[in-house]
């Protein structure tokens, strides 16, 4: 069922990339929530009864993910929507993830967090406050999954952290481009990293 779950869902990621590219509204409003609830689908699959607190949280990640896709469909006008949407769903991913911070890498993550800000920093206009906060959010949320593969080295959480590289590598993407300078392929990168992440944080399940 993962298997054919998985097959849906790439499909639909195919279509939303598609739609994304060609500008084309109803295609998205029908397909990238669709990819999402397939992804969501895989990860309900795998919980245990009763669910624990992990699975708990990556479920609800993965559900505001799929509010704040639906705001940013239309980012024009509701992008601070969507990113406390996301940001909301990464809260939850902190507390999936939540474990003692391996030091050494959290000075990768705090050098990525001030070099990713001081490329943006004078493009950020009135959103200079809200793109900190989610930053420092998200790299939080990475630094976690990569502890806690450290800590336990089971494989599901190996999907988990390789899941927040790709969600780190999405985010860059986005903001680079909508704040920095927009380049040709950047919805398609930018929406293949984003549901690779969130397929690999399901299966972490």
């Amino acid at each position: 069922m993962v298997i054919a779950l998985s097959i849906a869902a790439l499909i639909a990621a195919i279509i939303t990339i598609y739609a994304k590219t060609r500008e084309n509204k109803s295609l998205q409003y029908v397909f990238k929530p669709l990819t999402m609830l397939l992804i969501i689908s895989i990860a309900v699959l795998d919980i245990s009864a009763p669910p624990t607190f992990y699975q708990k949280m990556i479920v609800a990640g993965l559900i505001f993910s799929t509010v704040g896709d639906v705001f940013l469909i239309n980012q024009d006008r509701f992008f601070v929507q969507g990113l406390i949407s996301f940001l909301i769903g990464h809260f939850c991913y902190v507390a999936a993830f939540w474990t003692t911070p391996n030091l050494p890498s959290g000075l990768f993550y705090s050098f990525y967090v001030a070099f990713f800000l001081t490329v943006l920093w004078k493009h950020l206009g009135k959103l200079k406050i809200p793109v900190i906060v989610y930053a420092v959010t998200i790299a939080v949320m990475s630094w976690l999954a990569f502890s806690l593969y450290f800590d336990s080295n089971g494989a599901n959480f190996l999907f988990a952290f390789l899941g927040s590289l790709f969600f780190l590598s999405s985010d860059s993407l986005l903001a680079y481009n909508k704040f920095k300078k927009s380049f040709s392929i950047a919805h398609p990168l930018i929406l293949s990293t984003y549901f690779l992440a969130q397929w690999l944080i399901a299966l972490s399940i």
